[in-house]
């Protein structure tokens, strides 16, 4: 019996390690796997959600530890952290007293847990929604940031999505990481519009990410032409990025797509400390 159980193991090692080879020619996949064990903790993902925000040429499905989203007062609220690690803020958080700091673009910005008082460059602003502790994260309304900061930005009613139009923020890594393994620098932007993605877990620590985006164009897109393309970005414990392969593609081309129509994609990843997740979403020249 012990034999057999041993033998069993070795099957199922064998089984996870051919996957993740696999994973590893099939996509860019540049982590420090040697820093996480197989007992990482995995933190929960969303099962599906609609797509709030876009940066540039980059839509954020995920931010960790929660995506951002609408509130109550219908206010778009992003975490703390996402302004310091995709658009280059500095921020701080004293527990104490619930503040949280945030320097951007010479700007000071302070804000307090469950108030909807606010300081901006020392001077007092009422706002009106307030900044929550979600996911054990505080998540901050965007919206005080754009005025003052004066970003170039705009509000889709219809589509639902803040766009921020301003290239002087596109500077967190998995901005960067995109950026420097993109072999199509001949693209037309603003295309598609996704729509709204889901993430199903699928076997040996893999999640399966769809991703639904509409033809906003107009016209009929020929196949192998349309271009959504995400990337996952990992945490400090497994560190590196995971995307697929402009040179060695490992997903087929999308089909063809009909003006007015959705199209939806699917690509895998592994399920290890998830913190960011964004798509481009676009048509190639």
């Amino acid at each position: 019996m012990y034999e057999k159980d041993l033998e069993g193991e070795a099957n199922s090692v064998l089984k996870k390690t051919l996957l993740l080879v696999l994973s590893a020619i099939s996509l860019i996949f540049v982590t420090q796997v040697n820093q996480v064990s197989a007992a990482s903790p995995v933190l929960p993902l969303p099962s599906s959600a609609h797509v709030y925000l876009k940066a540039g040429p980059f839509y954020i499905l995920y931010t960790h530890p929660t995506a951002p989203y609408i509130d109550q007062n219908n206010r778009l609220l992003v975490p703390l952290r996402s302004l310091e690690e995709l658009f280059g803020g500095s921020v701080s958080y004293l527990p104490e007293s619930k503040t949280a700091q945030v320097e951007w673009l010479q700007h000071q910005f302070k804000f307090v847990v469950g108030s909807n008082l606010a300081e901006i460059d020392g001077k007092s602003y009422v706002m009106d929604t307030k900044p929550v502790m979600k996911n054990g994260a505080i998540s901050l309304p965007i919206r005080l940031f754009l005025d003052e900061t004066n970003l170039d930005y705009h509000w889709d009613n219809r589509l639902q999505v803040l766009v921020l139009d301003d290239e002087r923020i596109l500077v967190g890594e998995p901005f960067t990481d995109f950026k420097g393994n993109d072999l199509k620098s001949t693209n037309i932007d603003n295309v598609f519009q996704i729509k709204s993605y889901s993430i199903e877990k699928s076997k040996y620590d893999t999640f399966a990410l769809k991703i639904t985006a509409n033809n906003q164009s107009g016209k009929d897109i020929p196949k192998g032409k349309a271009d959504i393309h995400p990337l996952v970005s990992y945490g400090k414990m497994y560190g590196g990025f995971a995307t697929d392969s402009y040179s060695r593609p490992a997903y087929p081309a999308i089909p063809g797509v009909k003006a007015g129509e959705d199209v939806t994609i699917q690509q895998n990843f592994p399920l290890r400390d998830v913190e960011y997740i964004i798509t481009v979403a676009r048509v190639f020249k």
